[in-house]
């Protein structure tokens, strides 16, 4: 059976490894670390919660602006609840 040749990690040449130690330079030739496991997907909710902060705030600044009064708050809400919602379609790909 033939023997596939490693690197050595101390010494850095291709050898076959014997009893455990690289024959070039003699050291023990540690196993591969294990490959570590992939991050679990984000939750739904973490990828959306930016955008649902941002929508109330524009909703709060809509009702603020209907108490008040004031049309010009009025209508900055309504353009950044918009922008907030043309956000959102653009990064989730909803039609």
């Amino acid at each position: 059976m033939e023997r596939i040749p490693t690197r050595c990690g101390f010494c850095g040449r291709q050898a076959v490894t014997r009893n455990g130690r690289c024959p070039e330079c003699g050291r023990v030739k540690r196993a591969p670390a294990p490959m570590p496991e992939p991050p679990a997907p984000p939750s739904v909710w973490r990828e959306v919660r930016a955008q649902l902060a941002a929508a109330a705030l524009a909703v709060l600044l809509v009702v603020a602006a209907l108490v008040i009064g004031s049309m010009f708050l009025l209508y900055v809400g309504l353009l950044f609840l918009c922008a907030v919602l043309v956000i959102a379609v653009v990064a989730n790909g909803v039609p």
